[in-house]
């Protein structure tokens, strides 16, 4: 997703969790939802409303969900309650070095081979270029988050991983995280810009740094 957007300091985010809707959802959870089948952290308290609960659920989703309805036709569920989420990174250099924990080119592991620290070094070289601005991303692209009727698509939902990103990072997600569905990494490439060079890039630094 890309275009002329001005980012914004999320610190000006309006919030919309006032304590009575805090205290009307956690309600609705105690009472409603034992009318309704559900199983994970999408818990349905009408025929139209769901809350997401847990312990892992980030707060990027609402903000994300706000943001795309407000500024393309992506079809997302709305949001009632809102909280701010900060910024992490400033810039390409500090998101590349904290992927790989700081890591330089200079000198290699003990525990690296010469092919595997060639390989490495190739990752770094990739990660210390120069990058255009980022795009906005989902992150997390696959079949069951991506809700279809009748031959049209309903909603984009799970936007919990999305945000500013490189602008190869839509496209390795979606290969590096749906290593089994490969019908679907290759349906992918229809939609999204095709970045092979970073694909390698990732795939060695989720070899060795896991996927975050």
């Amino acid at each position: 997703m890309t275009g002329d957007v001005e980012l914004q300091d999320v610190n000006t985010m309006a919030i919309n969790n006032t304590p009575m809707r805090r205290f009307l959802t956690l309600l609705a959870l105690k009472t409603l939802s034992r009318f309704y089948k559900w199983d994970g952290p999408c818990v349905p308290i009408s025929s139209s409303l769901i809350v997401k609960k847990g312990s892992d659920i980030h707060l990027t989703e609402a903000a994300t969900m706000a943001f795309v309805a407000a500024r393309t036709k992506i079809p997302v569920p709305r949001s009632y309650l809102k909280q701010m989420l900060s910024a992490s990174f400033c810039n390409y250099e500090a998101f590349h070095e904290w992927l790989r924990e700081g890591l330089g080119p200079e000198v290699k592991p003990p525990f690296v081979d010469d092919d595997e620290w060639t390989d490495i070094k190739y990752m770094i070289a990739m990660q210390e270029q120069e990058w255009a601005m980022p795009v906005f991303t989902h992150g997390d692209l696959n079949p069951f988050n991506i809700m279809v009727r009748d031959g049209n698509i309903e909603a984009i939902i799970d936007w919990e991983f999305s945000g500013w990103y490189p602008r190869y990072w839509e496209y390795t997600s979606v290969w590096l995280g749906n290593k089994t569905r490969i019908a679907w990494q290759r349906m992918a490439e229809k939609f999204i810009d095709p970045w092979p060079n970073e694909l390698r890039m990732e795939t060695i630094r989720q070899k060795w740094w896991g996927d975050f």
